[in-house]
């Protein structure tokens, strides 16, 4: 595959002056897209090549006698497909309001220099544990989790719902959280946010927040997340 792949650059660099590019949308199986991408820049050029995980398709630029090389190298990559990883996700759900509260103190050790950050940053004063759901899911498919609890204004509950990709090709290695939706509710009032974003393994994160009561509080969505063999 790398003599492959060494051929195919040089007859791009010898030929592209020559010829138009033309463009070629390649389908993949959703495990192995950017892994896909990360190949096919080698041979047209990081800028020749665009994925989109949501449709696992590939949009790829390149001169009319390199194309075939190329869906080629997508199809035997495709093919060859490795042992799909699975993930597991923390996602610590932080209530935040603008009056101190006593459960303050009261946070996994684990949660506590995130909840610190939170107080430099935020204009909120009290901090108490929501909830806490753990996803487990294989690289690629969809989850989700949701809950509720009691609050003093009511019934209040989350849905959260993502899909997450596994890599291990990074140090350390990184897990992506794409097409999220978090949503909560306390009583009639709903807020939500969506979001992308890379989850270095190990690594805890804040990647939301969803502002409630006009602001006055607001739910907090801290990720953290491992990549199972």
């Amino acid at each position: 595959m790398k003599a492959k792949l060494a051929v195919f650059a040089a007859l791009l660099a010898t030929c592209a002056w020559a010829q138009e590019k033309t463009v070629k949308v390649i389908t993949v199986k959703p495990a192995n897209v950017e892994r896909i991408q990360r190949t096919l820049k080698m041979v047209v050029g990081d800028d020749s090549v665009v994925c989109d995980t949501t449709s696992s398709t590939l949009v790829v630029r390149a001169i009319p006698t390199l194309m075939p090389a190329v869906e080629q190298v997508a199809k035997e990559l495709d093919a060859a497909t490795p042992a799909v990883k699975n993930v597991d996700l923390t996602f610590y759900i932080v209530e935040a309001t603008k009056e101190p509260v006593a459960e303050s103190a009261a946070f996994p050790a684990e949660l506590q220099p995130v909840i610190a950050q939170l107080k430099g940053v935020l204009g909120y004063q009290g901090f108490r544990l929501f909830d806490t759901a753990f996803i487990r899911t294989r690289s690629g498919e969809r989850a989700e989790a949701s809950g509720q609890a009691q609050v003093p204004n009511g019934t209040a509950g989350y849905h959260l719902n993502l899909q997450a990709f596994a890599s291990s090709e990074t140090t350390p290695a990184t897990i992506r959280i794409d097409n999220s939706r978090f949503q909560a509710w306390v009583g009639s009032t709903n807020a939500g946010f969506s979001v992308n974003v890379d989850l270095k393994e190990g690594q805890q994160a804040v990647i939301g927040r969803a502002g409630i009561e006009g602001n006055r509080s607001a739910l907090i969505l801290v990720a953290s997340g491992r990549i199972v063999e």
